[in-house]
């Protein structure tokens, strides 16, 4: 992984650790735990870059 790529799933996470916290503002757990488990996914890179991208996608 080239660190472009890297620095792009950083700014994917960190977009998503936002809509987490929106999220939980709204009182809607069962989403933030959603947008928690991708954030795990992409940490421990068992997702790439295409799979996280989609992930940011299906959020908006």
């Amino acid at each position: 992984m080239t660190k472009s790529e890297q620095k792009e799933l950083r700014n994917i996470v960190d977009k998503l650790e936002v809509e987490a916290t929106c999220a939980k503002l709204h009182f809607n757990y069962l989403k933030k735990n959603m947008i928690n488990d991708w954030i795990d996914q992409i940490k421990n890179c068992e997702v790439g870059l295409p799979e996280a991208k989609q992930m940011l996608r299906a959020i908006r």
